[in-house]
């Protein structure tokens, strides 16, 4: 996914006195872009998704038919969403003769959001006006 979608193009900006300034564009939407791994912010946002982390991290590790018995959507449904949050290193899966149980990554959560930090600091420090 590129940036446009997220951010109005800024083209050539001006500054107060009318100069143009000396910014790298190109190098703060690549940065921008690189700051953010939008696929797991869009894992980990989704309305149903949200609910479901909070789930499993209220009850702990459950399988997906005791997770399926709690929510209103179809066992299918819950499963794909589940299924793109492990994607996404939000959940962890294991087998467990013939459960698959899922539980919290908590910790790595915490890592991703700690590592977009880090980056969108840099790239603030590097594309400031």
């Amino acid at each position: 996914m590129h940036v446009d979608a997220y951010i109005i193009y800024l083209g050539d900006y001006m500054d107060k006195t009318n100069e143009k300034t000396n910014i790298n564009y190109r190098g703060c939407e690549r940065e921008f872009e690189e700051s953010f791994n939008f696929e797991f912010f869009k894992a980990l946002f989704d309305p149903v998704r949200i609910e479901l982390l909070k789930y499993l991290a209220v009850y702990g590790s459950k399988s997906i038919g005791e997770i399926a018995e709690n929510f209103t959507q179809d066992r299918s449904v819950i499963s794909r969403h589940l299924d793109i949050m492990y994607k996404q290193g939000i959940l962890i899966k294991k087998k467990e003769s013939r459960y698959t149980i899922y539980e919290v990554s908590g910790w790595k959560i915490v890592e991703r959001f700690e590592e977009t930090s880090r980056k969108l600091r840099k790239m603030m420090k590097d594309c400031e006006r």
